[in-house]
């Protein structure tokens, strides 16, 4: 019995090692594509609108963005992993939304995605801010 154990508890390590290189390995998501952005009138931002492309498995690190962000999948799915949230499938024709502030962590699904997103943000800050595990 012992034995089956160890096989088990062996596994069971060496997929969770496989699981954590294939993430490593894993390609960066591209950066977002700013397609146009107009002055909120009465306050200091803008409204934003870009495109983001990932390959597949490709992730955006944990991050944080300054301002509210709303997003719709064009294509694939991704994969939205908020702090203290339960994990997020967001499959093409589906919209979610991302305040600010909130760390979180997007992943495209294996065959890539294509979002289009709008953000509000004030120009010359930066916007988003990597935040370490």
């Amino acid at each position: 019995m012992k034995s089956y154990r160890y096989i088990l508890l062996t596994l069971l390590v060496l997929v969770s090692l496989q699981s954590a290189k294939a993430t490593d390995n894993a390609p960066a998501a591209k950066d977002t594509v700013v397609l146009q952005r107009v002055p909120v009138p009465g306050t200091s931002r803008q409204l934003a609108m870009g495109i983001a492309e990932f390959p597949p498995n490709a992730s955006k690190p944990r991050h944080k963005a300054a301002g509210p962000e709303v997003a719709y999948v064009l294509e694939g799915e991704v994969t939205v992993q908020i702090d203290g949230q339960p994990t997020r499938v967001v499959h093409a024709g589906e919209s979610y939304r991302m305040p600010a502030n909130v760390v979180h962590v997007t992943t495209a699904g294996p065959a890539g995605a294509k979002v289009i997103a709008s953000w509000a943000w004030i120009p010359g800050t930066r916007f988003n801010t990597l935040v370490p595990n």
